[in-house]
């Protein structure tokens, strides 16, 4: 669950430096945050920190720091009673923000209150209906809770907003598989491997999946194509001279 959530929590850095729509900062500080999210990105999770904290108490009624304060935190396994601390702060500044109830959501997933974390996703994605994170949290979720209607749903309505989203598409598979839709099923295991015909991953699912239905020849021939050496590429040759 660690590496999933901290998948879910870099994509959540994405849209970090969007300015506020509900509120702004109005003065230059020490740091900012463009230069504190730069420490970051140059593997300075520490410093990074450090620069929050401080643009936090120079502008505590600014949330984007306390957003990202919360979601640093998160990232580096930090106190959660800390990262809540700052997003209760910025949820009283701007509560309707969608990336606030993402990173609530995400808490909760560390905490795991997967009830909790549904909730907090859901009022993410009705403030932000195209929060593409937090829908793939709430398909997750929904799965693992076997509501496999509610799972179709929020991945499905992903696979139509980016069909070229392959981790989508083999968990679309998999709640397809889990309803006896195995046409259906077998239809997104192959959209995934049009898209990553040489992925390990995607071609062991569909391996197995034929397995599991009774196709062992067409299970062996996708696992052959497996376990072939990848294709050496002929050196381009030189325009001749004569």
């Amino acid at each position: 669950m660690r590496w999933v959530i901290l998948v879910a929590l870099l994509a959540g850095a994405t849209d970090a430096a969007e300015p506020s729509a509900l509120t702004s900062a109005s003065s230059r500080t020490v740091v900012s945050l463009p230069e504190a999210l730069a420490l970051e990105a140059d593997g300075n999770d520490v410093g990074a920190l450090a620069a929050l904290e401080a643009l936090v108490r120079a502008q505590p009624a600014w949330e984007l720091p306390r957003l990202e304060m919360a979601r640093l935190l998160l990232k580096t396994g930090g106190a959660l009673e800390q990262a809540e601390s700052h997003l209760n702060a910025a949820l009283q500044q701007a509560p309707h923000n969608p990336r606030a109830w993402y990173l609530r959501g995400l808490l909760w997933e560390e905490r795991d209150d997967r009830r909790q974390a549904v909730q907090a996703y859901e009022q993410a994605v009705q403030l932000r209906a195209s929060y593409e994170e937090a829908r793939f949290r709430l398909g997750t979720l929904w799965l693992d809770m076997g509501d496999l209607l509610k799972a179709e749903l929020h991945l499905r309505y992903l696979a139509r907003l980016k069909p070229e989203w392959v981790q989508v598409r083999l968990q679309l598979a998999e709640v397809l598989e889990k309803q006896e839709r195995l046409l259906d099923a077998e239809k997104e295991l192959l959209a995934a491997r049009g898209f990553q015909p040489t992925s390990p991953l995607v071609l062991r699912r569909l391996a197995d999946f034929y397995a599991r239905t009774g196709r062992p020849q067409l299970a062996e021939r996708v696992r052959a194509a497996l376990e072939a050496p990848p294709k050496r590429r002929m050196r381009d040759l030189k325009p001749s001279r004569r």
